[in-house]
């Protein structure tokens, strides 16, 4: 769950990490030396993109975030309009901390060469810190960091201060990246978070119910919200469709590694996916419940629906229920051109519940992604008349 800049900012200064002063536009910040006009977007870049402008002025400050509001950056929706007071910059830095998975612990990474991406920083030139889960970010880790940085006395002191604050954030946040680039020191020694990457971990959203939801899923489609309401995690595909984008595939699967597999089995054959859901532990809430996660679904609208499960110790005929009481709901697609491929514990019985229920049901993922392309090239072909 990515939030935009001023979102993660929120949370920094919520822990005690300073930022400069901001506001949502129209909102416009106290300010003796300027604004910066700065488009909330998902996506890095946007500095190279017309995305991060100076404003000396108040005209020029209206200016900019008139055109900026409700316009896009490339190909992603300006979302909001942040204003932030101009400071006068005399060295950047960089400061991360981040859950590593492969090593299971959070890591910290720090670099004196900050405000580009850190690919592009020699590995040489950053130093990093694994905390140990059992002891916490030790005073000799911070201290690390700090003297890779070059930073001493009194701007230490502040860099530690940050470090302990970013880690904290991380933490007790549930997130899995924060990132400030760039760490600007200023003119006057002070150290600021001058931009904010924070990604949250969306199966912790229940444990920060006080926690608004970020700005960015106000415009997500319809489908995205209900599998957010449904705890499910979908991908919605078709704003990033080629044309012609029909017929499509809607996928629904058990796992994210097999289902991310079928999307991209399905869409190297050169047909359109309109999107995903993975069911996300759903059979576990019970028949009805999955019945819901299935409809959601529908709301694709894709011409073809592929249902691809597979348990090694589940029993599957509590999908299958769940998808015929689906289908037998307003707005459920036609039984024809929904395709199961199931397997699992009562396997037959769920074989005999579908095909009695009017669907295509193979245990071979060969099979029943030759029949999804079958009945796309045939719906190609009455279309073509």
């Amino acid at each position: 769950m990515k939030l935009l800049e001023y979102e993660g900012k929120a949370l920094l200064v919520r822990h005690g990490v300073p930022v400069a002063p901001g506001a949502l536009w129209p909102e416009v910040p106290e300010s003796g030396t300027g604004w910066m006009v700065k488009a909330q977007v998902l996506a890095g870049g946007r500095g190279k993109r017309g995305g991060i402008v100076a404003a000396d002025s108040r005209d020029e400050l209206e200016r900019v975030a008139t055109k900026m509001q409700g316009s896009r950056l490339g190909e992603e929706p300006v979302h909001a309009v942040y204003l932030e007071q101009k400071l006068c910059i005399a060295k950047e830095y960089y400061l991360a901390a981040m859950v590593d998975r492969d090593r299971g612990r959070v890591s910290v990474m720090a670099s004196a060469a900050g405000g580009i991406d850190i690919e592009q920083v020699p590995h040489s030139q950053i130093a990093r810190a694994e905390i140990d889960p059992l002891i916490g970010l030790a005073e000799f880790q911070v201290q690390h960091l700090r003297r890779a940085l070059g930073l001493q006395d009194a701007l230490g002191t502040q860099f530690a201060h940050i470090v302990r604050k970013s880690v904290e954030t991380l933490i007790e946040e549930d997130a899995e990246l924060v990132e400030i680039n760039p760490l600007i020191l200023t003119v006057d020694g002070r150290l600021i978070a001058a931009d904010a990457k924070v990604v949250l971990d969306d199966d912790a959203v229940f444990r920060h119910p006080d926690r608004p939801g970020p700005v960015a899923w106000s415009t997500d489609s319809h489908f995205m919200q209900r599998c957010r309401e449904l705890g499910v995690i979908g991908v919605d595909s078709r704003n990033c469709m080629p044309a012609p984008t029909r017929p499509s595939v809607a996928l629904l699967g058990n796992g994210a590694g097999l289902t991310m597999a079928t999307y991209d089995q399905i869409a190297l054959s050169g047909v359109g996916v309109a999107g995903a859901i993975e069911l996300h532990g759903a059979l576990a809430r019970g028949v009805a419940h999955t019945a819901e996660v299935i409809s959601a679904l529908f709301l694709l609208e894709a011409d073809v629906v592929f249902i691809n499960a597979f348990y090694q110790l589940r029993s599957t005929d509590a999908l299958a229920q769940a998808l015929l009481q689906a289908l037998a709901a307003p707005g459920a697609p036609p039984r024809e051109r929904v395709v199961v491929r199931m397997r699992g514990v009562n396997q037959e019985a769920s074989k005999k519940l579908l095909e009695e229920g009017g669907c295509f049901y193979t245990p071979s993922l060969s099979d029943a992604t030759a029949h999804v392309l079958g009945l796309v090239e045939t719906l190609s072909k009455e279309a073509a008349k």
